[in-house]
């Protein structure tokens, strides 16, 4: 696949897995129990993973960006527990709450890291159906 295409594809799923988060902020409140409280996990890592492989649609860096969104994910909720009053400030507004979250619990990290496992299939099986096979 040329790299204006993967481009493309990529842009396609980063806007998809940005709907993803707004569908799930949307219905959150209808959802119960562990999706309610940590569900969204899922879209947001997704989103990250989509977000840096529209920047860089190599299908070499695949895995390195799963891995650097879901680890970086994992770290921003680590963050959550250092609460310094500038930070608290930011926490505060919807943007700054969505973007590094507002408190730290265990049970976010399975979703960040079924978020970062669907992303990184997700563009796996792209590249895979959008790759001719061999001899073809």
């Amino acid at each position: 696949m040329r790299l204006e295409r993967m481009r493309s594809v990529a842009v396609v799923l980063c806007v998809a897995s940005a709907g993803a988060c707004f569908a799930y902020a949307y219905w959150r409140q209808n959802l119960t129990g562990w999706w309610r409280e940590s569900g969204g996990g899922i879209p947001y890592v997704v989103f990250w993973i989509m977000f840096w492989f529209m920047l860089f649609p190599r299908p070499q860096w695949v895995l390195p960006i799963s891995g650097f969104a879901t680890g970086v994910t994992c770290a921003l909720e680590f963050l959550q527990r250092w609460k310094p009053a500038w930070l608290s400030e930011i926490r505060a507004t919807t943007f700054g709450a969505a973007l590094l979250g507002s408190g730290f619990s265990w049970q976010d990290f399975p979703p960040y890291f079924l978020g970062g496992l669907i992303g990184y299939l997700v563009l796996k099986a792209v590249f895979r159906i959008s790759t001719p096979a061999h001899g073809s």
